[in-house]
């Protein structure tokens, strides 16, 4: 039992802009807003920022206000000066649970990111046509990301696709594929990947693509897997490395999931008071829960041919089944299995 960890930062996660649609295969639970309003979290990061330089330079600091990338006028400039804060240089946009407008509503929209530094616009997708919009859980949703890029091309923004594989979109990749190509762009990038293992997507297993799929796939679809293919492994695959890979101390950052009740509690401590309370309950909750090598033993499935693209993922797999023991007297919370 236990595992020791070792922090080295914070992620800041506010979930305060709407997302205009809920994907099925979403890496959150909810799509619901927390309702922190942005100058309170602004002047957060900011007092984070400023004690990073001061006393600890080594710390990372991972703010996101999301939950989707369509902020308000006001948000989108805060929004920019912390990235200019981060020294953060390209910048991106994500198409993903943006509102659909008209097509002179999207210039404004775009033009107003390019004036703030954005210079990359991302749209995710996962299917062609009608099966895209499905997984997507919004009518229309593929031909407004489609006519976006085409639209962000013609204004000399950089493009980048990224492709969602589940088994129920394999047929309709070509075609999809055959559209993107269409879009074109002198600078573009496209990439695949599998599922995530978070958020609702926990509930799509029986999609995720197995070895045997990915041998299937055709060249061109192969030749978009992302950059890091060659460390993806099946679960058979994870459990051969767990076993044969010393348990040594983990890198992490904690979380500080923002609402009004956790931001008042932030906002009435120094940053260093903060991550010193985080930092002991998340200690505390992982020397009570099971080490990387116990889930591996009590829930690994060397029967399973489904591939996942990190440990980590692998991990909250193995978790979920552990916990159908009823052997989790621990904050969950306080974990990144939450």
């Amino acid at each position: 039992m236990g595992r020791e960890i070792i922090i080295t930062g914070i992620t800041l996660h506010a979930n305060g802009t709407t997302c205009y649609h809920h994907c099925r295969y979403c890496q959150l639970r909810s799509y619901k807003t927390s309702g922190v309003l942005f100058p309170r979290y602004l002047a957060l990061i900011e007092r984070f920022v400023a004690w990073r330089a001061a006393h600890r330079p080594d710390f990372e600091i991972w703010p996101w206000f999301g939950n989707s990338d369509d902020h308000d006028d006001e948000t989108l400039e805060g929004v920019q000066r912390i990235d200019e804060m981060q020294n953060w240089v390209s910048r991106n946009a994500l198409l993903g649970g943006v509102a659909h407008r008209t097509r002179t509503e999207m210039r404004e929209w775009l033009e107003k990111r390019r004036r703030l530094g954005v210079d990359t616009i991302v749209a995710t997708f996962s299917g062609h046509g009608d099966k895209h919009d499905y997984w997507n859980n919004m009518p229309g949703n593929y031909q407004f990301q489609m006519e976006t890029l085409r639209l962000a091309r013609d204004m000399g923004f950089r493009l980048q696709q990224r492709v969602i594989l589940l088994r129920d979109n394999l047929a309709s990749l070509e075609a999809l594929f055959d559209e993107l190509d269409g879009v074109g762009g002198a600078d573009s990038e496209r990439w695949s990947l599998p599922l995530f293992y978070s958020g609702l997507a926990r509930r799509l297993e029986a999609e995720r693509l197995t070895r045997s799929d990915f041998e299937m796939l055709s060249p061109r679809v192969r030749a978009s897997l992302r950059s890091d293919y060659a460390n993806w492994r099946s679960e058979r695959e994870w459990i051969e490395f767990v076993r044969s890979t010393p348990a040594e101390a983990e890198e992490m950052a904690v979380d500080l999931r923002l609402d009004e009740e956790a931001l008042s509690w932030a906002e009435a401590r120094s940053c260093e008071e903060v991550v010193v309370e985080l930092s002991e309950k998340w200690r505390t909750a992982y020397h009570a829960a099971p080490s990387r090598q116990e889930l591996c033993l009590v829930s690994g499935d060397e029967r399973n041919d489904r591939v996942y693209f990190n440990v980590g993922q692998m991990e909250k797999a193995w978790f979920d089944r552990y916990r159908t023991t009823g052997n989790c007297d621990f904050d969950l919370r306080s974990t990144h299995f939450f």
